[in-house]
């Protein structure tokens, strides 16, 4: 009893001593300025609970942080679960409030950008502004520079004075209208860069907020569909934020890296010599000497080269010539010519051939800049960094998770593709696919500090997911050793550490979770206001096909033909006399190809289908003519076609069960538009959202006057 009460005498005072140095040290960074960044990484008890976060026990996580001896770490990372786990914007912001820093220290960028984050959420654009540009002014060169500049901009645009559209609890500004139509994709664009355009814009983004609102007030995103729409977001986003911020963030290449590079491969910029000609190629001797003498006398030798050089498509461009010195093939014309001088003409023989050659212009070797190659060489470096600080991760990974993957690889083996099939997804395994999983352990691999186990039921879910051609490859212990190791425990582990290391905070990859977040939740808004409230019923189908038939589903007559196309009358007599004689399908094909004047239905070998509206007095002969058999007549363009009848289609209606699907579709479509139009017109009203329109009529006015002033 006395041991025991000695040994937790002694354990008090050191867990005392620890937590005062621990705030200490938090008192110590406000106070000097000196800042440890992840420092909660390097906190055994915060690690324990950020891991049972990351495991998805968010309350145990809670409880630790909300214990925790460090206030700073202890209050933030508590804010980050309200903010990312359970969107509780204004608790988040409690427990942000409760860390109090020097706001020059660079303890303050965690605590200030958080802080910025949540005041845009929370709709307060002004402030969050405020704070992005003191971050962005004071810390230069700190860890949410590059994120608090983009978020200025975003909130310039909302903090932007002309209001074009109000509603229940906010308001769109024009500059919003703009930002908007940039992200419309060009060949749509100009549909909405308008006053009318912006005008259904302004509206459209007031009612995306709303109709946001009314989907969290119906609790959407519970819906399994949102969740699983979120979560395969969250998995892209994660991965993406981990690669950005965990790899290519630390291979930022410095100028003596890149000039040591540069250096080392300098022989990859090099600009080989090249040397300008002007040549004429002739058969003998006695031509060259004679072009020699005329060009010695005054002749310009381009033209000699364009009216006598044998070679016609160098004569064509006027005998002119470049080669480079690694040009192989000229290697020897390049020796002979290059030690001249610029203007020299001599004669240079090559096998059988003769050439008269003038040298216009050359230039020698040399090496590109490192100014020049700057962006290359900057490219290369970092792409050499990033594959070793992600080889240097990933072990470093599985050694602080706790990797142990259980699949023994036969080293002897050779993973091999298996022959393309054009297979869907998610394919049943084969008999001899299940088979050969047998030599696998039903547990292939854990992971330790995440308690995540990989089994093998695991493993044939992501086969399944992939189409069959793949599959042999990682049946083997090599393949199944591959897809485990770098693909399911690579993604598991990235998505932790960025979880962990709170690379979700970075602005660029928050906004994306949030727009994943509002999508899934407006389509889900969408299928329980509009798309599953509307049903068609057989009766309704039935009733429109009967008053509809005629008039959209009646098939006109059709004839299809093969014709062959001329100017006239005359060139399609003969014509018509050639094809009567010519038997062979192949060689028809091939003569109407090469005759006819209709080039897109030549191609097919001059088979197309008429119908009486587009061709009716061509229609109206035709149909009277026998099948098979070749005729002549005029079209209406005026050109003369040489013609034989394939195949008549008479009109007819088409049968209800060819069309019911259509039809189905058709009505529930008018149906749902018609809904969607209510339920739009009711968040209008419901949500007060007010479009100014005499701003855009002052819009369409000053449009019109610039084009009237330009006009004159």
């Amino acid at each position: 009893m006395f041991k025991r009460a000695l040994n937790f005498n002694l354990i008090i005072p050191n867990l005392m001593k620890r937590i005062i140095g621990i705030s200490l040290l938090f008192i110590l960074s406000c106070a000097t300025g000196k800042f440890v960044e992840d420092g909660y990484m390097y906190n055994e008890n915060l690690l324990n609970g950020l891991i049972e976060e990351v495991k998805g026990n968010t309350e145990d996580a809670l409880r630790i942080f909300q214990s925790s001896g460090d206030p700073y770490w202890g209050n933030l990372l508590t804010a980050d679960i309200y903010l990312y786990r359970y969107r509780d914007y204004k608790k988040a912001m409690e427990y942000v409030d409760k860390v109090k820093v020097n706001r020059k220290s660079p303890a303050a960028q965690e605590v200030l950008y958080r802080k910025a984050l949540l005041l845009e959420l929370l709709g307060n654009y002004s402030e969050a502004g405020k704070l992005y540009e003191f971050l962005a002014v004071n810390f230069p060169n700190g860890k949410y520079f590059d994120d608090a500049s983009s978020a200025v901009e975003e909130m310039f645009r909302k903090n932007f004075p002309d209001t074009v559209a109000t509603f229940d609890g906010g308001y769109i500004t024009s500059m919003m209208v703009d930002y908007a139509i940039e992200q419309i994709p060009p060949f749509n664009r100009p549909r909405f860069d308008n006053p009318e355009g912006r005008k259904q814009i302004a509206e459209r983004l007031a009612i995306e907020v709303v109709a946001l609102k009314e989907a969290e007030k119906l609790k959407l995103d519970t819906a399994k569909r949102v969740q699983e729409k979120i979560k395969i977001d969250k998995i892209n986003a994660l991965r993406q934020a981990y690669y950005q911020y965990a790899i290519r963030a630390k291979a930022k290449a410095t100028e003596k890296e890149m000039l040591a590079y540069y250096n080392e491969h300098k022989a990859d910029y090099r600009v080989p010599a090249k040397v300008q000609l002007v040549r004429v190629i002739l058969k003998d001797s006695a031509k060259a000497a004679e072009v020699y003498n005329l060009v010695k006398s005054g002749h310009r030798i381009d033209s000699l080269a364009k009216e006598l050089s044998i070679d016609k498509s160098e004569a064509a461009r006027n005998g002119e010539l470049t080669i480079y010195d690694t040009y192989e093939a000229y290697k020897d014309i390049f020796n002979e010519a290059f030690p001249k001088d610029t203007g020299t003409v001599f004669i240079y023989k090559k096998d059988t051939l003769w050439m008269v050659i003038k040298v216009k212009s050359k230039e020698p070797e040399r090496f590109r800049t490192f100014d020049e190659v700057k962006t290359i060489v900057k490219s290369a470096v970092e792409g050499q960094k990033e594959k070793e600080i992600l080889e240097k991760e990933k072990k470093r990974l599985r050694d602080f998770y706790g990797v142990e993957i259980y699949i023994e690889v036969d080293t002897t083996e050779q993973p091999k593709l298996g022959e393309e099939e054009h297979e869907e997804e998610g394919k049943v395994l084969t008999e001899e696919e299940k088979k050969a999983l047998e030599k696998f352990p039903d547990t292939l691999a854990v992971i330790k500090r995440l308690g995540k186990v990989i089994t093998k039921e695991d493993f044939v879910e992501r086969l399944n997911k992939m189409p069959r051609r793949y599959r042999s490859y990682y049946m083997t212990t090599k393949g199944a050793y591959q897809l485990v190791n770098d693909v399911m425990i690579q993604e598991i582990l990235e998505i932790a550490e960025s979880e962990l290391r709170r690379y979700y905070l970075h602005y660029n990859i928050f906004k994306r979770l949030l727009d994943s977040y509002r999508d899934a939740m407006l389509f889900q808004l969408y299928d329980v206001l509009v798309k599953n409230k509307v049903s068609v019923s057989d009766d309704e189908v039935k009733e429109y096909y009967e008053k509809n038939k005629e008039k959209e589903f009646k098939d006109k007559a059709r004839l299809r033909i093969q014709r062959i196309v001329v100017p006239t009358k005359d060139s399609a007599r003969k014509i018509l006399r050639k094809v009567r004689r010519i038997r062979n399908a192949k060689r028809l094909n091939e003569f109407v190809k090469k005759v006819s004047m209709y080039s897109n239905e030549a191609v097919s070998g001059g088979y197309t289908f008429i119908t009486k509206d587009k061709e009716p007095d061509f229609f109206k002969e035709a149909w009277r003519r026998r099948i098979k058999r070749w005729y002549m007549g005029k079209l209406n363009d005026g050109n003369w076609a040489v013609y034989r009848v394939i195949e008549k289609i008479k009109e007819k209606i088409k049968p209800f069960e060819d069309v019911k699907s259509y039809i189905r579709d058709k009505i529930r479509y008018e149906k749902e538009k018609a809904l969607y139009e209510k339920v739009l017109n009711d968040f209008k009203k419901k949500y007060k959202i007010v479009v100014f329109e005499e701003k855009f009529k002052k819009e369409e006015k000053s449009e019109k006057d610039k084009e009237s002033k330009e006009k004159n």
